[in-house]
C-alpha cells in the first residue's frame, strides 16, 4: 500500500525538474480547500490561475505579491488498481515457476486479472509560482506552473482468462497502460478595472506559452512499474501559444460574478506509438461561471464549468475498446472561507465532477497570515481512503 502514496511525489519531482513552465489546471491551496472555486473569489496573486481579470482586484496597501510555491497532488484509485497491477508480477512469477501448473494455479492468475479488468486510476500533480504587481495602470501577474494528469488501466486479453489456454501457452498477452500528459505553461496576466457607482468591473487577458508532453507507457502486465512512465521513449513534446480571458463584477454590497474562458485556442497532440497503441490528446476551450458573496470576515461562492475538458479524444490499438470520455472533466464546486481579521483563515468546500468520472470530494484547509505579509496555506481533499489529495503553499504580500 505504501507505494501508492509515493506516486504523487514522483510526479511532483518530475514537475519541479521542469520548473520553468506551467499548466492548464492548478492546485492553489485556498481554492483547493474551497471546493476548487476561484473565478470570482481569487486574490490578485492567484488570480492568474482562475480568472486573469482578478489580477486587478487588490487593496490600497498591496504593492507586490510572491507565490513560492504551491505544490499539490491528488490520487483517485478507489479500486487500488495501481498496487494490484504492480503486485501482479509476483503472482505471475509464482505461476511461471511451476513446472506443471494445475487449473487451481492458473485460476489464481485469472482471479488477479479479473480484479484489474475494467478498472482505472487517476493521478494528478501540480507546481505553481507567481509574482504579481498590482497598480492603477495595468496590473500584472507573471507565472510559471506545471500540471501532470495520468490515468492507469489494465488491457486484459480474453485468452488470458481461459484456464486451459493459460496453462497451454504459459504466457500472457494482457498489458498495462499509463496514458497522460504533462502540461507546462509560462505566461503573464494583464488586467484593468473600472469603477461605477454600484461596483467594480474587472477584465483581463493571459497570453501564455504551453509545452505539452504526452505520455504513452505500455508494457506487458506482468512487467508493469508505474515509475517507468517518465522514460523518454514513451513521451512526445509539442509547444504552442494559448490564451485565457476573464471578466468579473464585484458589487458594493459584496456580491460578485465571474466568467472565464481558458485555452481559447484548441490544440491536439499525438502520442508516440508504443506496442501498436497511440492516442490523441486535446486541449479544448473551457468556460467557467462563478458567483460569490465576499465579506471582510467570510466568503462563500460557487464555480461551475460550463463544458467538459476533453483529455484523450482517441486511443487506438488496444486489445479492448477504451472509453475516451472517461478522462473528461467538468467540475462544479462550492466553498466557504472564514477570515479572522487577515491573521488566520478556515476553509471548507465540496466538489463534484459533472462528467461523473471523478468521485465527489469534501475539501478543507487552514491559512495563517501573520501581519498579512507571510502566508502559509494547507488544504486537503477526501472522497475515500484511496481518493484523496493535499496542497501546501507559501507566499508573501507587501
Amino acid at each position: 500500500m505504501a507505494r501508492k502514496y509515493l506516486l504523487a511525489p514522483t510526479l511532483i519531482a518530475t514537475l519541479v525538474s521542469a520548473n520553468s513552465y506551467a499548466a492548464v489546471q492548478s492546485f492553489d491551496a485556498r481554492s483547493f480547500a474551497m471546493g476548487g472555486i476561484g473565478a470570482s473569489t481569487a486574490d490578485y496573486l492567484t488570480a492568474t490561475f482562475h480568472n486573469p481579470a482578478l489580477t486587478a482586484r487588490y487593496g490600497e496597501d498591496d504593492d507586490v505579491g510572491v507565490l513560492i510555491p504551491s505544490i499539490g497532488a491528488q490520487v483517485d484509485d478507489s479500486e487500488e488498481i495501481i498496487d494490484k497491477t504492480e503486485d501482479f508480477s509476483d503472482i505471475y512469477d509464482r505461476f511461471s515457476a511451476i513446472t506443471s501448473p494445475t487449473e487451481q494455479d492458473a485460476q489464481l492468475v485469472i482471479d488477479a486479472l479479473e480484479e484489474l479488468q475494467s478498472n482505472r486510476a487517476n493521478v494528478q500533480a501540480n507546481v505553481s509560482l507567481a509574482v504579481a504587481i498590482p497598480n492603477e495602470y495595468v496590473s500584472v501577474n507573471m507565472f510559471i506552473k506545471a500540471y501532470a494528469d495520468a490515468f492507469i488501466f489494465a488491457d486484459i486479453a480474453e485468452d488470458d482468462l481461459n484456464t486451459d489456454k493459460l496453462i497451454e501457452n504459459g504466457s500472457l498477452t494482457s498489458q498495462a497502460l499509463t496514458m497522460g500528459v504533462v502540461i507546462a505553461e509560462a505566461g503573464v496576466s494583464f488586467a484593468k478595472s473600472y469603477k461605477s457607482s454600484h461596483g467594480t468591473f474587472y477584465y483581463g487577458i493571459t497570453p501564455k506559452y504551453q509545452q505539452v508532453t504526452t505520455i504513452n507507457y505500455v508494457t506487458d502486465i506482468e512487467n508493469y512499474e508505474f515509475d517507468d512512465w517518465d522514460d523518454d521513449k514513451y513521451q512526445t513534446e509539442e509547444s504552442n501559444i494559448n490564451l485565457d480571458i476573464g471578466f468579473a463584477y464585484h458589487m458594493n454590497n459584496g456580491f460578485a460574478f465571474g466568467l472565464v474562458g481558458k485555452n481559447l485556442v484548441k490544440n491536439s497532440y499525438e502520442t508516440s506509438a508504443t506496442k501498436g497503441i497511440n492516442g490523441e490528446y486535446v486541449i479544448n476551450p473551457t468556460y467557467i461561471a462563478s458567483a460569490s458573496y465576499n465579506h471582510r470576515l467570510f466568503t462563500v461562492g460557487v464555480d461551475v464549468d460550463l463544458n467538459e475538458a476533453e483529455g484523450y479524444d482517441s486511443i487506438a490499438g488496444t486489445l479492448n475498446a477504451v472509453d475516451t470520455k472517461a478522462d473528461n472533466k467538468q467540475m462544479a464546486g462550492i466553498g466557504v472561507e472564514f477570515n479572522a481579521f487577515d491573521w488566520a483563515q478556515l476553509r471548507a468546500g465540496y466538489q463534484t465532477d459533472l462528467s461523473d468520472n471523478l468521485a465527489d470530494q469534501f475539501t478543507a484547509g487552514l491559512g495563517l497570515s501573520p501581519f498579512d505579509t507571510f502566508h502559509i496555506d494547507l488544504s486537503a481533499s477526501y472522497a475515500s481512503d484511496n481518493e484523496l489529495g493535499a496542497v501546501i503553499q507559501t507566499s508573501f504580500t507587501f
